[in-house]
């Protein structure tokens, strides 16, 4: 007798795409399925390309035919989602019904499940982070760029990762409207909180889809340095913020995983409560989204 088989339909970029696989993954270790990886929204989404396959994740693609829905955050995205609603679909689709934890997530049964959602809490993967640490790690080695940060960053008596996201979030009309780009006085904040618990002998390594920018906007941070690293290999700057001791993350998925893959216990991280536009907070509950422990300013 074959084993259930739990397919999650990726989209977006690579934090994203962890997201949405820890989910499968968690539902499947307590279904005692396998995961296979529906790829079919690259195929129409431009904005970025599947990465998984950088990491250590098996690479069970489905072949099944695909249930044809927009993909993303865009506006006919949206609209489709809004029509068709979440939860349980026919042919064992579950669509994710809103931003927040699902309780009912786990009570999926069937011998083919088919996700659909960004997932974007790890109450989806309690029980199985284990593994995950082991499927998120690169498959190969840092390139040369990126080694030379990991050794400057293993020198560190104290080194905190700070990331600013833009790309998109300024360019993008339709990711514009879903997030904001965050301003100095959350990073300004966030530095006080760091510098009030580990006095001021701090290393900030400054990560961001714009080092330029942030090279400029940070340049009176006394210890700050800002990563540039090989833009064709964009998954390690993600490995070289788990290699902080400490975190300050973006309003993003990307910055959310390079503070979780570093399992020291004792870390601290600072994440922004405006997670969202204020717009889209007034109707969303991102609390689901952060672990226990990390620091929330609003």
């Amino acid at each position: 007798m074959s084993s259930p088989t739990i397919t999650i339909r990726l989209v977006g970029g690579l934090g994203n795409q962890m997201f949405q696989y820890a989910a499968a993954l968690g539902l499947a270790v307590r279904r005692e399925a396998r995961v296979t990886l529906d790829l079919s929204a690259f195929s129409a989404y431009a904005t970025w390309p599947y990465q998984l396959d950088r990491l250590q994740v098996p690479q069970d693609i489905s072949a099944e035919q695909p249930l044809r829905r927009p993909a993303g955050r865009s506006l006919p995205a949206r609209v489709v989602r809004r029509l068709t609603g979440g939860g349980v679909k026919a042919n064992g689709l579950y669509v994710e019904p809103h931003f927040h934890f699902d309780e009912a997530f786990f009570t999926l049964t069937g011998d083919e499940i088919r996700l659909e959602g960004y997932f974007q809490s790890p109450l989806y993967f309690a029980g199985c982070q284990d593994v995950l640490r082991r499927h998120f790690q690169p498959i190969e080695p840092f390139g040369p760029a990126a080694q030379e940060w990991s050794q400057r960053i293993a020198a560190s008596r104290c080194s905190v990762s700070l990331h600013v996201r833009r790309g998109d979030y300024v360019t993008n009309p339709d990711a514009a409207a879903v997030h904001a780009a965050l301003g100095e006085g959350y990073y300004g904040r966030a530095i006080a909180v760091i510098r009030r618990i580990f006095g001021e002998d701090v290393d900030f390594f400054l990560f961001s889809d714009e080092p330029d920018f942030v090279q400029q906007a940070f340049a009176d941070l006394p210890r700050a340095h800002v990563v540039r690293t090989d833009p064709e290999r964009s998954w390690e700057d993600m490995f070289l913020m788990a290699g902080c001791h400490h975190h300050i993350i973006a309003n993003s998925s990307y910055s959310w995983w390079g503070a979780w893959l570093n399992p020291s216990p004792d870390k601290v991280t600072i994440a922004p409560g405006q997670w969202f536009t204020r717009s889209r907070l007034a109707t969303t509950n991102v609390m689901d989204l952060f672990p226990e422990g990390w620091i929330i300013l609003k």
